[in-house]
């Protein structure tokens, strides 16, 4: 969706200044007299009796994608007549009273747009936390919480983020939520999987509206985004499994549309969501789709311990995985990566993309002594866990990762999603050859809901040996993998280091608290992450 008509009533007369509650009520009404029409009970003399918004704003209010001016507002008004435009007074302010009002005006939610009321907001103070509210027919909505980042020329001293991925509606609770509210980061880094679909059921925009609908009633989940700005990309739970470019072309864009509708994000002409996001000088963020222009995946031909599904690269289909040609960014998508990369002036780079990065195996067909045996074995052959990930793209991410190297890009960081398991790798060109260097460094967060319970397929002893088999496959690269734990992880950035910690949770209690179970280090300037614990 494009950004609704929105009419600005309360413009500050420079950034950073501000107007007394009743004065910006004032203003609405004399504009309301001009012309503008105001929903009923949000003028002066009704705003000490506006009610409590849960049936007017059912799915919550969202702050997202923070820019050194501003950023993006989102909320859904329940229209009192079903079809007909809602007009929605929204507001910044300076304190959680929300009584000195910065920004402030009123857009209007159609039925076009599934009722969505977004606003760019712009000409806020850079680095600085505000609050913002929606009032409408008469209901109030929670107070917010918003994010503007640091000036592009500044010098943050910190970038504090989370990022997840994966929220089933299970049996399993929003725990996870829950705690990440408790870290005190600047965003929370969505990487898809925000809803899942019925592959067979959800195909028309009001089938994808609803699924939305339906998740977002969560108050836990509510109460995240109250809290905390989001910054988010799709996976295929937003779309169907294994989504790609191939897939129906009105179902694709119907499921667009409604990842655009539900995100606080500013859609540009096309329905391109690869963006950047700058704080300061400390961090650019680089934010990915890996699924809107890939190519299909490769299917599994085998599989591990008679159980866990599998790609065999000495047999098809398996042994495309390494053509040259396959992509999961697109030749557009990849440029524009790799010069952001190249020209960004902030000492790190943050990608954030839906699936891992790094390669993941059961089997090293790829060593000296495979290679002595059979030397017709493809370079980087092995058993490859079915994990439709960049493994499926083996050419493509060669070429990434030596476009690093050959520029000499340092302090690349991946934080990704979609396995519904931990890991921690370094990232080379050649991740059987040992000389070949270490261009970046990837963590990979667990799911913020179990499905299922890991417990339930096999016991832990059982999965905590497939863990060491995984480490053993994938050495020396890969740190860290865990099999059995739900929750997220969290970034802290300074211009010395970034510290990972893995966050986890028993998504099955309702009353459980998040620990960390693993940390990792990554110095400026020396490739390679370090295990702290």
């Amino acid at each position: 969706m494009a950004l609704p008509p929105n009419r600005e009533i309360a413009p500050p007369e420079g950034t950073g200044s501000s107007l007394p509650r009743r004065e910006f009520l004032r203003r609405l009404a004399l504009a309301t007299a001009a012309g503008l029409a105001t929903p009923r009970g949000t003028g002066p003399a009704a705003a000490s009796a506006l009610a409590p918004g849960g049936s007017v704003f059912p799915d919550g209010i969202k702050a997202g994608d923070p820019t050194p001016g501003g950023c993006v507002l989102w909320t859904r008004v329940a229209a009192p007549t079903g079809r007909g435009p809602v007009e929605v007074v929204w507001s910044v302010a300076e304190g959680a009273d929300m009584e000195r009002v910065v920004r402030g005006g009123v857009v209007t939610a159609t039925a076009d747009d599934g009722h969505i009321a977004k606003i760019d907001v712009r000409h806020l103070a850079s680095d600085r936390w505000y609050s913002y509210r929606f009032e409408a027919g008469g209901g109030v909505s929670p107070v917010g919480r918003l994010r503007t980042a640091p000036a592009v020329r500044s010098q943050p001293d910190r970038l504090r983020y989370a990022f997840a991925s994966c929220q089933q509606r299970t049996e399993s609770h929003y725990v996870a939520h829950r705690a990440i509210i408790q870290e005190n980061v600047d965003f929370l880094m969505h990487l898809g999987d925000y809803v899942y679909v019925s592959d067979g059921g959800t195909l028309t925009l009001d089938d994808y509206r609803g699924v939305y609908r339906t998740f977002h009633s969560n108050p836990l989940l509510q109460e995240l985004h109250a809290a905390v700005p989001l910054v988010a990309v799709w996976d295929d739970g937003e779309f169907y499994n294994g989504v790609d470019r191939s897939g129906d072309p009105t179902r694709l864009a119907a499921a667009r549309q409604a990842w655009f509708e539900a995100m606080p994000m500013r859609r540009p002409r096309t329905d391109r969501i690869h963006r950047s996001l700058r704080w300061g000088r400390l961090a650019e963020v680089l934010m990915l789709d890996t699924r809107q222009y890939r190519d299909p995946q490769i299917p599994a031909n085998s599989n591990f311990a008679g159980v866990i599904e599998a790609q065999d690269t000495r047999y098809p289909p398996c042994d495309q995985m390494f053509a040259p040609g396959r992509t999961t960014l697109g030749v557009r998508q990849r440029k524009w990566l790799e010069r952001r990369l190249r020209v960004t002036g902030a000492r790190w780079r943050v990608i954030g993309s839906s699936y891992d990065m790094a390669p993941w195996k059961f089997i090293d067909y790829d060593t000296p002594a495979a290679r002595a045996e059979d030397p017709a074995l493809q370079r980087n052959g092995g058993l490859y866990v079915s994990n439709e990930a960049w493994d499926d793209y083996q050419a493509e991410r060669r070429l990434l990762m030596s476009h690093i190297e050959r520029e000499h890009i340092p302090n690349v960081l991946v934080t990704s999603g979609h396995t519904h398991f931990y890991k921690a790798s370094d990232i080379m060109p050649d991740f059987d050859d040992l000389a070949s260097p270490i261009t970046a460094m990837e963590f990979v967060t667990g799911s913020l809901t179990a499905d299922p319970d890991p417990r339930t397929i096999a016991p832990e002893d059982v999965l905590h040996v497939a863990e060491n088999i995984m480490l053993a496959a994938n050495a020396p690269y890969l740190k860290q993998v865990d099999l059995l734990r739900q929750g997220y992880a969290v970034v802290d950035i300074t211009p010395e280091e970034t510290l990972v910690e893995f966050r986890g949770i028993d998504t099955l209690d309702p009353a459980a608290e998040a620990s960390t179970f693993a940390r990792f280090r990554v110095v400026a300037g020396r490739p390679g992450i370090e295990v702290l614990a």
